[in-house]
């Protein structure tokens, strides 16, 4: 085997992936977060990036093979990844991968297993395999990237994306090597998608990956080849986009730890890095007397490149787009002082352009503290500091915020999240439903029995 392309020793390493070796608290993961992504995209229905991608899906038609998440609408296969995808990723409210050099959301690419399965009419345990699988992948591939890189961490699912697919397909390793580097040759992404004031193309960023790796895989499935060297060759992956870092990891035997175990389910929707923040403004705002008598607040988090690199985008300071302000320190701290929540309502009022917040914005200080770093990898550890006119203070330190590995949520709160997601798009006798489905995966004998569920 070591003789062979890397790309098809990845595929020889999916294709045997044993599902009957997925521990018990494995699979309880991937109902938790497969739950929460289906109340992600229940929860965006109304977003601009998904309004959007369907208006698009529409005018290009396409066979209705699939199902689009809280939705009468049926599409083809390409179309239902890049739709469901939008829609599990438009809110910010997705689950996110803390890796040590690298962080993402692996969620991203469930709308790939959703769809392919429907369309295969896949058991639910194979759609179980898939998810861990598809996590293992992803997270393997973040922590061989550059956090410097000019490419952005959603090319990793230009492999993980097809790997997920292929292996629903039933495909051959031979195949399936052909899709992943089929795919792998067209989805690498640049990361000025999140930089400066961001754009409704952030909501898409994954979602453009997946429907192209889905494309791929088809156009595989048909017979097309791609490069053999894609991921070791001169100019391939690893030379271009992982700084010629070394992806022989990839195909490493499965064994704990595994990848999945490292993710965490927000409790916000804003960017993951915030979390902790977000947190620590809400509390400390149950113990302040008088928000107006706050005089100075002061943030210290982790001195880590990834915390760093948002400080120094100063583009954060005074957003101006509803993408920019989920990715503001400044304007996630002021709403959990003063809102005590950060909301989906705040944020189509465009609460960060109000007096009020903007006034509060001004008085933040945010700084990186390397005596942080003892925490991380694994999460953003936050102190948040606020004085009064009168001189009184308070300081919240929030090591591990709500949801993350470290303060997992229980089954009971994933529940009560996705509930709370589905608002009006589903009735409870269906939400019941729903979670009974994902909560019993392994009996499931047809996913498309599970995406039928999610429909109005």
């Amino acid at each position: 085997m070591s003789g062979e392309p890397l790309i098809k020793q990845l595929a020889n390493w999916v294709v045997g992936f044993d599902a009957s070796k997925i521990p018990p608290d494995v699979s309880a993961q991937a109902k938790h977060l497969l739950l929460d992504s289906i109340g992600c995209a229940l929860a965006a229905q109304e977003e601009d990036a998904f309004e959007a991608a369907l208006a698009t899906t529409r005018e290009i038609g396409g066979a209705p093979h699939c199902t689009v998440i809280g939705s009468a609408e049926r599409t083809s296969l390409p179309n239902a990844v890049l739709l469901n995808g939008t829609l599990i990723r438009a809110l910010d409210l997705n689950d996110i991968y803390v890796g040590p050099r690298q962080n993402g959301h692996p969620s991203d690419n469930i709308a790939v297993a959703l769809s392919v399965a429907e369309s295969e009419r896949s058991s639910g345990q194979e759609l179980l395999a898939t998810l861990v699988l598809g996590y293992e992948i992803y997270g393997r591939l973040e922590d061989l990237a550059d956090p410097a890189s000019p490419w952005d961490h959603v090319t990793v699912s230009s492999l993980a994306a097809p790997a997920m697919a292929g292996r629903l397909m039933n495909m051959n390793p031979a195949q399936l090597a052909h899709a992943m580097a089929i795919s792998a040759a067209h989805g690498n992404t640049l990361s000025a998608v999140r930089s400066g004031q961001l754009s409704g193309a952030k909501n898409l960023a994954n979602a453009m990956v997946a429907f192209h790796a889905v494309l791929a895989t088809l156009l595989a499935k048909h017979g097309l080849t791609g490069p053999a060297e894609i991921l070791e060759g001169p100019r391939g992956l690893a030379k271009a986009v992982f700084a010629g870092a070394d992806l022989s990891p990839l195909v490493r035997p499965t064994a704990p730890p595994f990848r999945i175990m490292d993710v965490s389910i927000k409790a916000y929707p804003c960017i993951g890095t915030a979390q902790t923040t977000v947190a620590a403004a809400v509390q400390a705002r149950a113990g302040a007397q008088n928000l107006a008598e706050i005089a100075a607040v002061t943030i210290r988090m982790a001195d880590i490149p990834f915390v760093k690199g948002q400080l120094e985008d100063k583009e954060r300071r005074y957003p101006r787009t509803r993408e920019t302000a989920d990715h503001s320190f400044y304007y996630l701290a002021a709403a959990g002082l003063l809102d005590g929540e950060v909301s989906v309502e705040g944020f189509k009022r465009e609460r960060w352009l109000d007096a009020d917040m903007k006034a509060m914005m001004e008085r933040i200080t945010i700084r990186a503290d390397a005596r942080l770093n003892v925490h991380t990898p694994g999460t953003f550890p936050c102190v948040l500091a606020f004085t009064t006119r009168s001189g009184a203070s308070q300081t919240v330190e929030m090591i591990h915020a709500p949801g993350s590995v470290k303060n997992s949520m229980t089954q009971a709160q994933v529940e009560a999240k996705f509930r709370n997601s589905c608002g009006a798009a589903l009735p409870k006798a269906r939400q019941d439903e729903v979670i009974k489905q994902v909560m019993n995966l392994e009996r499931l004998d047809s996913v498309a029995a599970l995406m039928k569920s999610l429909q109005p």
